[in-house]
């Protein structure tokens, strides 16, 4: 609902000394049932797998009243089914009730609707449920309505729904469970003539002939769906389509538009979706090809106040190209692959915000995504303990919170982005993330996993720091320069101590001089910490972080501190052999009780130690081999080296 490049960095890193010069097909993959999302409304509901849903609704443009009939194909999954519930409003009547064609009768507790079969239904077996029903949903504002009615500016009566994220049982009979997709859905919807209706998969009929004065539209798809992304949208529409072609494959597929106001429908908005084809050519060449390219992407522009990812036909009511961008990268993420639960709703809409600044970096050029980037990285410095995974599931406010589910949840996905070894990396990532579960569910934990076997290193502290942890890392700087030595200072806090305490995480420091810049990527990983970079430039300021790429806030402004320099770091070299090695690190020239330190690149503690006298020895026998960084503290200087295992 409703960007990046990279520094290519030309040295090894050695914290304390060294620069870093600025460069620049459907398959299910249903889970368990018993993993379902613990908002499900009654645990009768995890009884049956959703296998096939027919709808057959008439509605108008003109109100919410609704009537017709939703028919359930399940198949039992526990050890025997003695109860239907399924999930419809209140205020929605059901007229009659038929389980394998016998007629029953319908309680309900609140909107959760219980049918008690005369006889219990084996594990294994297969029944059909067709609820009649009719009525007026209840009233509703905001975004996640269920099921509005509006006009637009023009004079357009239209209805469309927004089922996200509990509100699909406000016009059908459901079971809202993210973890069971439906495998295939017929939809027919009876509106008066000339009104259209858009829906998801491929229009097989429009049937003019059989009710006089009505039209129906049958749609129809075999791509597994979600109980959320399942949507309807009625006006008088103009229809808009055309084909395109995947870059080097014959295959095209239809893109499908439905414009309101078709008269004086804004010719730059319709220019926007224009461009529909080039954003799903791009983003399929780098998540992969569009999942449902065998039926269609298209939009129905409605007066929603910004967009709802319905599989294969967006509900849009804006004409902004980052928004089109971001409802069209949920097709993949979201809709593709979908969240286990709900406190993992960042894997979409981080992944979406985050595709936004894909989509300005490759067609606008990387200052828009740098603006994008900055933009979002001040959005989430309005939520000081915002954690990323969502531990109130309770409602939408908390499941779509701006600054921490979208905001910093792109800010997180552009940090993966950039600690990986390198870019194409992470896209493998996210590849053989949509690879791996293709049309079902993945969490946090599955992502995680993917990227440490793409990476090659382990990933726990990044995800407990960024994802589980809250808020983020706080800076004051200093900086000083002597002859053609520069040292900065970090001082460190955090935005929400009494959750995470201290971030280690990677960060860039623009050295700025009137003859020249560079940028120097350090790993901050003390509160108090001290670089020193061999720099030939008269420095005149550092900025932190000038491309955004990490999520920090400075605190105060940066100023030269004079007493800043080789006070704060040991005035001697530190004799460290051998160095690559494949078993250990011997230390010289060290003071004695200097607190040893050893991480690897990405800030996990692999070692600790204390020297003895001058001396230390760093076992790496049973390291992989790579890059790692020593942190030296003693009582008046700290100071990292890098140290290299074969």
């Amino acid at each position: 609902m409703i960007k990046k490049i990279f520094f290519a960095c030309c040295t090894l890193i050695l914290v304390s000394t060294s620069i870093y010069a600025a460069g620049y097909g459907a398959c299910s993959h249903k889970k368990d049932k018993k993993a379902a999302k613990t908002t499900l409304a009654d645990p009768g509901e995890d009884e049956y797998d959703l296998k096939y849903l027919k709808f057959n609704l008439h509605v108008t443009d003109t109100s919410v009243y609704l009537w017709g009939d939703v028919t359930t194909t399940a198949q039992v999954v526990a050890s025997s089914m003695t109860n239907y519930v399924f999930e419809l409003d209140t205020l929605m009547v059901v007229d009659s009730a038929l389980v394998n064609g016998t007629l029953y009768p319908v309680t309900n507790t609140s909107n959760v609707r219980t049918i008690t079969l005369s006889t219990p239904l084996p594990a294994g077996s297969s029944f059909t449920a067709q609820i009649f029903y009719h009525g007026v949903p209840p009233p509703g504002g905001g975004f996640f309505n269920g099921l509005t009615h509006s006009i637009s500016g023009a004079g357009t009566h239209m209805l469309y729904t927004v089922s996200d994220p509990w509100v699909a049982m406000v016009w059908w009979p459901t079971k809202q469970s993210v973890n069971d997709q439906i495998d295939s859905v017929d939809m027919f919807i009876t509106v008066p003539q000339d009104v259209v209706d858009g829906s998801n998969g491929v229009l097989v009929d429009v049937d003019k002939v059989s009710n006089p004065g009505f039209w129906t539209y049958h749609w129809q798809t075999h791509y597994p769906i979600d109980y959320y992304l399942i949507s309807i949208a009625v006006a008088k529409f103009g229809e808009y389509k055309s084909y395109m072609h995947f870059t080097g494959s014959p295959d095209s597929m239809l893109i499908q538009n439905f414009f309101i106001d078709t008269t004086s429908f804004n010719p730059a908005y319709k220019a926007n979706f224009d461009s529909l084809d080039q954003f799903i050519n791009y983003f399929s060449s780098v998540y992969g090809r569009y999942p449902f390219w065998k039926e269609k992407y298209g939009v129905c522009f409605t007066t929603l106040p910004g967009g709802m990812e319905h599989q294969t036909m967006t509900t849009i009511g804006v004409p902004y190209t980052y928004i089109i961008a971001h409802e069209l990268a949920h097709q993949w993420w979201g809709d593709h692959v979908t969240y286990r639960t709900w406190g993992d709703v960042w894997l979409s809409e981080g992944f979406a915000t985050f595709s936004e600044q894909l989509f300005l970096s490759h067609f606008w050029g990387e200052p828009a995504a740098k603006a994008h980037r900055l933009a979002y990285l001040n959005n989430i410095f309005s939520a000081p303990c915002g954690q990323l995974h969502v531990s109130d599931t309770s409602g939408s406010n908390t499941l779509f919170d701006g600054a921490t589910v979208y905001a910093k949840g792109q800010g997180v996905v552009t940090m993966l982005r950039y600690i990986a070894p390198t870019d194409s990396q992470f896209f493998q990532v996210l590849q053989n993330y949509q690879q791996t579960y293709s049309f079902g569910n993945a969490s946090t934990a599955d992502l995680k996993a993917i990227a440490e076997s793409v990476y090659g290193f382990n990933l726990g502290t990044f995800f407990n720091q960024w994802i589980y942890g809250r808020g983020f890392p706080q800076y004051r700087m200093t900086w000083n320069q002597s002859g053609s030595t520069v040292f900065v200072r970090l001082q460190q806090t955090t935005s929400c101590p009494d959750s995470t305490a201290h971030f280690s995480t990677p960060l860039e420091l623009q050295l700025h001089a009137t003859t020249g810049d560079t940028i120097i990527k350090v790993y901050n990983t003390l509160d108090n910490e001290v670089f020193s970079f061999n720099w030939d430039q008269s420095i005149s300021t550092v900025y932190l972080n000038p491309d955004a790429y990490t999520i920090c806030k400075l605190l105060g402004t940066v100023k030269q501190d004079t007493t800043l320099g080789f006070g704060n770091i040991l005035p001697y070299p530190i004799n460290i052999y051998p160095n690559p090695t494949k078993n250990f690190w011997h230390i010289d020239q060290i003071p004695a009780h200097t607190a040893l330190t050893l991480t690897d690149m990405k800030g996990n503690v692999v070692w600790r130690g204390t020297s003895n006298n001058s001396t230390a020895c760093v076992p790496g026998t049973n390291l992989p081999a790579g890059n790692y960084v020593l942190n030296l503290e003693g009582a008046s200087f700290k100071e990292s080296v890098k140290l290299v295992h074969w």
